[in-house]
């Protein structure tokens, strides 16, 4: 099927002409056949590759000549920037696109104005929580990637879906699952499956081969290859000896800006530049976001040709490859190494095969033996994906909803409540019978004693504080301990870094903390004791209350207690203005890693000031105020003046201090000359005429 024979406004249609779209893929054609255009919800599920962000936008043009509005909801802050980046030439028919994806306190939320809206899946919920109105004229919610729905980020996709069934259509995209029925019943919705991709796909099994090998096969003819590892050791590593056997340095120029993503680069920074000056890089969450964006710009214009990588590139942006190589298929669970889902599986293949380049994508798993290569072509190449289940019924995740439920006013007794959950993939599954009220009554009993929300005959209502926890958009127990330990800290009168740190790292938010390294215990606790006088709580004894712990508990909390502790640590290097280098050395925290904690503690900093100011801990919650700042900028308390001056981090902070300044209003007045050698000219042009 032609595109111009849809019926869609013919400026979107010449939109997409523009780009070389004049066909509809099969499973595209199979979804406007199916009804797309006319209405009602649907359920796409078709593999990587295949067309599902076009028939996401022939939907949303719909949505958009009928005078409506629509909301694209991914996961990834990548995804969300890719997405909206993509989305941007429809601005030129005058649509408003707009970009969310950061702060998720929903009280600052302001007036939001457009047609076409990308998000994250958290930054749709925490506004849906205080900000609903701003759905008002929303007629279409795409749900892509909606197979995390079994995943720790699928609450947050029923939630949403939930919230706004009943108001507008939903169009949700998976990869292929095993249950699609269950989820378009769900959704009361249509079903479009296919196998079709633009690109056919070889799978195979090979024996005894080595990575080497392979990838130099896979290499001939100018293709490219992405291998799958199941470690961030393993993806250095191999992109490190690929690149040995490549020869000749080449990438001179981006070997150099992988270099200056960062002040002073760590190790991992030279092993990484290295690598991409013979043509190979490594791809983990290790690496910064800057680096990361150089790399995959650098693999779609060809420089590099083999990128190895962890499987969350999988899930990442759009970044085909003539040959995909699996070189793991277990990797560390709970219980040990564990077999890989079939449907993780899919999406590496999803990969192998670039349209318009490649006629086959090649997807390889290297087996040891004969005996491992029939097992991995029957679980993986012949298998099935898995069924997806809800992960909404665990009681910390409900907590986390059912105060938002309340505090948003949607739900005002248990009855409705209740009701609402039925309405989510977990009630569809499970049901709400009489375990799951149980489980809720607890949960509402939890956050009663909590002071969150309060009963008042069959009502359940919000407190304030309950309110304020909900749109801070923190897991609510994180929320009670943050007060229960600013509180303790305010009668106490004292507010030791190392302390509020540790506190600021108990919580779900900072999961996984910095891990242990075997035998650093012993080091670890001698400085715990040099600590002592720092610290809110005493150590294993007191997570147990009043009863006796056993020991097997006491070691478990001493465990966790000491990573909370590295982590604390390693952050307040950071603000001690340490090198991203220096932690790494020191704690084994490589800055992708680093920046996330810091992101994350800066956001829980925020919080636990906002909590102390609504409970009326004054001093407290300038306290956390002061923290956050310090962690945003990583400085000394000595530096907290100048970085509230706008364009001074950091760096130039020091240089300032160092020279003797040591307030905005003693920079004011100085020479603009002398103030340009210190932090540069135009820096000091800038800083002088805001000031």
């Amino acid at each position: 099927m032609r595109i111009n024979e849809l019926s869609i406004d013919g400026r979107f249609i010449k939109i997409l002409e523009d780009e070389g779209i004049s066909e509809l893929y099969p499973p595209q054609e199979d979804a406007v056949k199916a009804g797309l255009l006319d209405g009602g919800n649907f359920v796409l599920c078709n593999p990587t590759a295949s067309g599902k962000t076009l028939i996401a936008e022939l939907a949303i043009a719909k949505t958009l000549e009928a005078g409506s509005k629509a909301v694209y909801v991914v996961p990834l802050r990548a995804l969300a920037y890719e997405k909206y980046t993509e989305f941007r030439k429809y601005e030129k028919l005058g649509y408003r696109v707009e970009l969310q994806s950061g702060d998720l306190d929903s009280s600052k939320y302001k007036r939001l104005e457009f047609d076409i809206l990308i998000a994250t899946a958290e930054k749709c919920d925490s506004m849906l929580r205080s900000r609903p109105e701003f759905f008002d004229n929303v007629r279409l919610l795409v749900m892509d990637e909606v197979h995390l729905i079994t995943t720790d980020r699928g609450p947050v996709y029923e939630i949403i879906i939930a919230r706004l069934t009943k108001k507008v259509r939903i169009l949700a995209l998976s990869a292929t699952i095993g249950n699609p029925n269950e989820l378009a019943d769900w959704l009361d919705g249509k079903l479009v499956t296919s196998l079709w991709r633009p690109v056919k796909l070889a799978e195979e099994v090979r024996v005894g081969e080595k990575i080497d090998d392979t990838i130099n096969k896979s290499l001939a003819g100018g293709g490219q290859t992405l291998v799958f590892v199941n470690s961030r050791a393993s993806a250095e590593s191999v992109a490190e000896k690929l690149g040995e056997g490549f020869g000749a340095e080449k990438n001179a120029g981006l070997s150099e800006e992988i270099l200056k993503a960062l002040p002073t680069p760590t190790k991992q920074c030279k092993r990484l530049a290295k690598c991409v000056k013979h043509g190979t890089a490594f791809h983990h969450a290790g690496i910064t976001g800057k680096q990361r964006v150089i790399i995959e710009d650098a693999f779609k214009a060809g420089k590099i040709k083999v990128i190895a990588a962890t499987p969350t590139l999988a899930a990442g942006v759009n970044l085909p490859s003539r040959t995909v190589v699996i070189r793991d298929v277990k990797r560390f669970g709970g219980q040990g190494m564990d077999y890989i889902p079939v449907l993780e599986y899919k999406q590496m293949v999803g990969r192998a095969g670039r349209p318009k380049y490649d006629k086959t994508g090649s997807a390889v798993l290297l087996a040891k033996n004969e005996s491992e290569g029939e097992l991995l072509a029957e679980k993986y190449i012949r298998g099935k994906p898995e069924h997806i289940h809800s992960m909404l019924g665990a009681e910390p995740v409900l907590r986390f909803h059912v105060l938002a439920a309340v505090a948003s006013s949607m739900t005002t007794d248990e009855e409705s409540l209740a009701g609402f959950f039925h309405s989510t993939f977990f009630g569809h599954q499970y049901g709400v019978g009489h375990d799951f009220r149980e489980r809720l009554n607890r949960v509402i009993e939890q956050l009663v004693g909590w002071d969150f929300i309060q009963r008042i005959k069959s009502r359940v209502l919000p407190t304030n504080t309950g309110m304020r926890v909900s749109e801070l958009y923190i897991d609510p127990l994180t929320a009670y301990k943050y007060i229960y330990f600013l509180t303790k800290a305010e009668m106490e009168g004292r507010f030791p870094v190392i302390g509020l740190l540790e506190v600021l790292c108990d919580s779900s938010e900072m999961r996984p903390l910095v891990s242990l390294k075997r035998g650093e215990d012993v080091r670890l606790w001698e400085k715990v004791y040099s600590d002592e006088n720092q610290f809110f709580r005493r150590f294993a004894a007191a997570e147990f209350g009043f009863r006796r712990a056993s020991e097997s508990e006491l070691e478990m909390a001493d465990w966790e207690f000491l990573s909370r502790f590295k982590t604390a640590k390693a952050i307040n290097d950071w603000m001690c203005e340490k090198s991203e280098d220096a932690i790494m050395e020191a704690y084994g925290v490589t800055p992708g890693i680093l920046y996330q904690k810091l992101r994350n503690a800066e956001w829980l900093a925020y919080s636990a000031s906002e909590l102390a100011k609504i409970v009326k801990l004054k001093t407290a919650s300038s306290e956390a105020e002061k923290l956050r700042v310090r962690i945003k900028h990583g400085i000394k308390e000595e530096l907290l003046p100048l970085v509230a001056i706008k364009g001074i981090g950091r760096v130039k902070a020091r240089k300032l201090f160092n020279a003797g300044f040591k307030t905005p209003a003693e920079i004011k007045s100085e020479d603009l000359g002398a103030l340009a050698e210190i932090i540069g000219e135009k820096t000091a042009e800038n800083v002088l005429a805001e000031n």
